[in-house]
């Protein structure tokens, strides 16, 4: 086989395994929706009172190749400053939920 096909080859690989990395986060956020939104209305929070939801990777210290879990940081308009934080695993297994910063939801700890 010719230089220049391993090359194409391997960079074609090196693309394919690089879109899957980069799509596979943004799935599994997509994938926390459900979840999270169970966890909202468990505790009766409106949609309308959403503003927005980031879903970021916790991951197991330094010296860890994985992710360890996702926190959905949900911003609610109820709340000037601080969030609401959902704790999963990362299957997207709520584990923990509690507030930020002054927002306040009845029955939840607060940090």
């Amino acid at each position: 086989m010719p230089i220049r096909s391993l090359t194409l080859a391997a960079t074609l690989a090196a693309a394919f395994t690089l879109s899957l990395a980069v799509s596979t986060g943004s799935a599994l956020a997509f994938q926390c929706e459900q979840q999270v939104n169970e966890v909202l209305q468990k505790h009766s929070i409106s949609q309308s009172d959403v503003k927005s939801v980031k879903v970021v990777r916790r991951t197991g210290g330094a010296k860890s190749a994985g992710i360890y879990g996702l926190d959905a940081w949900v911003r609610l308009n109820s709340c000037s400053n601080g969030a609401l934080v959902v704790g999963m695993t990362k299957y997207c297994m709520p584990q923990n939920v509690y507030t930020t910063g002054d927002c306040s939801v009845t029955n939840m700890p607060k940090y």
